[in-house]
């Protein structure tokens, strides 16, 4: 990390990309001097400044020259604006201040790309995936498209948000004043999506491992972890993770849980191996007696999920599930 850090922007009006770009840019030093100002205020001296959004430069996507040179995000027609700039000349900065393991590094900057910052660069450029995906369908009417671009439409976005922060026309707010708010908002936002995206993937790490240990098509997990989506991707090619029908782990209301394991996450009832259907929506002592466990206490409508008080619980009814 360094110790300071000069951050150059425009004054006025500023949205989401100039905001989260600060907040990027302000996790690489322990001390951030942000000056907002306009072309004829841009440094002289850039060897000493990061200059973004403004200027021509690197790190701006106002000129034709630099709409030509930014090109679009990977895999997509949406143009780059200086929230996404930032995120692709720092990531590796940003990230090592936030000890991200190396290992991750790769895998945190897509995935914070896709979550977060193709929405809000998209936004800055007024440019709209969904209206540009139908304008290649030559099938839909005027009317359709224009019908599923509305009914598509989120009205209120993280761009949005950060907009609201500016002060109104009444107001007597500093810009300035305004602007760091906002700034330290997005920071918030920025600090919890890393910090979920690098959860899931010691969560992904923990589920192999315990993958690997599974037997007799049941997993046990010694504390609550996403497992669906590690468990679906793994069974293209783990004969494991293909075996699995079932996985016992803590509840996060108390007591633990046997959930079954789906083919299709998006389909409740995609069971490998359903649990009994005479379970299915009971709870405590009608599905104690119907299951035969003491501390049995629920079981979904839908019969993709049940739970008891105690572990032993949770695995006796697996292993009646198993049996049937």
């Amino acid at each position: 990390m360094q110790e300071e850090l000069n951050l150059y922007t425009h004054n006025g009006l500023f949205h989401a990309d100039d905001v989260f770009a600060t907040a990027m840019l302000s996790l690489m030093a322990r001390t951030v001097h942000v000056k907002r100002g306009g072309d004829e205020t841009v440094p002289q001296d850039p060897e000493n400044w990061i200059i973004f959004d403004i200027g021509g430069g690197e790190l701006d996507h106002h000129t034709p020259e630099s709409k030509e040179r930014n090109g679009t995000h990977p895999n997509t027609n949406i143009p780059y604006a200086a929230c996404g700039l930032v995120w692709r000349r720092y990531y590796k900065e940003i990230l090592a201040a936030e000890d991200c393991p190396e290992s991750y590094v790769e895998n945190v900057y897509a995935k914070l790309e896709t979550s977060l910052i193709l929405g809000i660069d998209a936004s800055d450029n007024g440019f709209d995936p969904i209206a540009d995906e139908m304008s290649r369908m030559d099938n839909l009417r005027d009317e359709q498209r224009s019908t599923l671009i509305h009914a598509a439409k989120t009205s209120y976005t993280v761009s949005a948000l950060i907009k609201d922060f500016n002060p109104s026309w009444e107001s007597d707010q500093d810009p300035d004043e305004a602007f760091n708010d906002a700034v330290s908002f997005a920071k918030d936002i920025l600090l919890n999506r890393l910090d979920s995206i690098m959860d899931a993937l010691d969560g992904r790490d923990y589920i192999l491992q315990h993958i690997d240990y599974s037997a007799d098509h049941l997993m046990i997990l010694d504390h609550f972890a996403p497992w669906q989506g590690v468990v679906t991707s793994q069974s293209h090619y783990d004969q494991k993770a293909q075996d699995l029908w079932y996985v016992v782990s803590p509840a996060l209301r108390g007591g633990w849980n046997i959930q079954c394991v789906l083919e299709n996450p998006a389909e409740r009832t995609s069971y490998r191996h359903p649990l009994p259907s005479t379970w299915y929506g009971l709870r405590g002592e009608e599905l104690a007696q119907a299951s035969g466990v003491a501390d049995a206490k629920f079981c979904h409508p839908s019969g993709f999920l049940a739970g008891a008080d105690s572990q032993s619980g949770a695995l006796a009814m697996a292993a009646i599930a198993l049996k049937k």
